[in-house]
């Protein structure tokens, strides 16, 4: 064989064995081109959220249960307990029949009516009274205790018994709008003259409780006499 034959052959080989690793090299997998070509994810960024704004009246305190009563005076205070007491007692007599007003409450009892006759009374004496214990004279009743004090509500109560049921509410109405127009024409000063321990002040401190009494007697008897 001569010498430039055996070259030819060697370079035939030598292009077969290098062909294979030129093929790899020029189609690489799927897989590893998806992993070439692949992004990094990006990580979300992270930001404070601001919380909600509220405003310094609210952070200060709750609402107070009665706006009504911020920042009143003495007077009305007692004309604002005074109206909450007349309509919790308005409430219980509500749509009250008049066989049902006239009705016992119990053995040795007032009726409902009766009861609305005696809360008349004693608005009437307070509007008698109004402008003495504004000078500092005692009420009339003070300090009177029973037997003495059932004896003086009869003998108030008697000119008014003839009322039947519809004029005894009518005149309830019209005596408590005199007295609240009474109370409301005294001056707001000197504001000692409205509290508890002066004898104006006191007459009407203990009218508003006296008003809840008899309306829970009344709630209490309706729903017994309901059951």
């Amino acid at each position: 064989m001569t010498p430039t034959r055996k070259k030819k052959i060697s370079a035939k080989r030598s292009s077969a064995k290098a062909k294979p690793a030129a093929k790899l090299r020029a189609k690489p997998t799927a897989k590893a081109s998806a992993k070439a070509t692949a992004k990094p994810t990006a990580k979300p960024r992270l930001r404070v959220v601001p919380a909600p704004r509220t405003t310094r009246a609210v952070r200060k305190r709750a609402p107070a249960s009665f706006p009504q009563r911020e920042g009143a005076s003495s007077k009305q205070l007692v004309l604002f307990e005074l109206i909450r007491a007349r309509t919790a007692f308005l409430a219980a007599i509500h749509g009250l029949s008049p066989a049902s007003a006239n009705e016992p409450m119990g053995d040795g009892r007032w009726s409902v009516r009766e009861t609305v006759l005696h809360l008349i009374t004693r608005d009437q004496v307070r509007l008698r009274e109004s402008e003495s214990t504004q000078h500092g004279q005692e009420p009339s009743w003070r300090g009177i205790q029973e037997p003495a004090m059932g004896m003086l509500n009869a003998e108030l109560m008697a000119p008014l018994r003839h009322l039947d049921w519809e004029d005894a509410v009518r005149t309830l109405h019209r005596v408590r709008e005199q007295l609240m127009e009474e109370i409301e024409s005294v001056p707001d000063e000197p504001a000692e003259v409205w509290s508890a321990d002066h004898p104006f002040g006191w007459m009407l401190h203990v009218l508003s409780p006296h008003d809840r009494h008899h309306a829970d007697s009344i709630k209490r008897w309706r729903l017994e006499r309901a059951l």
